[in-house]
């Protein structure tokens, strides 16, 4: 049997979790989650306000699923180049392209998700696990080319904690300046990296 015949299609309460989340991503881009109620959460996701709790215990818990989605989104924009070797300039450049793009249209809530400080204790433990991962993601590729000597010296993880950061620091502030040109930025970006990582000018 196909992969696409096993699959079992989504329930009414798989369409209703899902329509909170995408009601979150879309009222989030305009407003803070504390300026967000969940009357406007449920009616923007055409339920009931007694239906969002069958789903989510908060609007934290919304935020956090909302998060969550983020892993898949990120994975696929680093992919590419964290699947290859060495500089791989063009590749890095379009992942980080990418990941620019998402930030310019949801950097209100990502930030708040990111960047907040306390944002409650179910976003918190989503973010840990992303920023993890994404480490770790990043670790086994500079092992790979440290282990092929192209690297500067330093531990792999803690490079990629420092990519990790300056990415996620020059993303906000690209959010906070709508002004702020996209191709010099990312170009800036891309470099930054590989001079970080490899110790060339690219």
């Amino acid at each position: 049997m196909s992969a696409s015949r096993s699959r079992r299609p989504p329930t009414k309460g798989d369409q209703r979790e899902r329509a909170l989340i995408d009601a979150a991503r879309t009222i989030l881009r305009e407003k803070s989650i504390g300026q967000v109620t969940i009357d406007e959460l449920a009616s923007t996701a055409g339920i009931a306000r007694s239906g969002f709790y069958f789903y989510f215990e908060s609007k934290q818990s919304l935020l956090a699923a909302l998060i969550d989605q983020e892993i898949a989104v990120a994975d696929a924009e680093t992919a590419e180049w964290l699947a290859s070797d060495g500089l791989d300039r063009d590749a890095l450049r379009r992942c980080l392209s990418a990941g620019l793009a998402r930030w310019k249209l949801d950097g209100r809530w990502l930030r708040e998700a990111f960047v907040t400080p306390d944002p409650g204790p179910e976003v918190m433990q989503v973010r840990a696990a992303l920023v993890d991962q994404g480490c770790a993601l990043f670790r086994e590729r500079i092992e790979r080319d440290a282990a092929a000597g192209r690297t500067v010296a330093g531990p792999p993880a803690l490079l990629a904690k420092m990519v990790i950061d300056l990415r996620t620091i020059t993303f906000t502030q690209a959010y906070a300046d709508p002004g702020a040109s996209g191709d010099e930025l990312v170009d800036a970006l891309t470099d930054a990296i590989l001079r970080l990582l490899y110790g060339v000018n690219p």
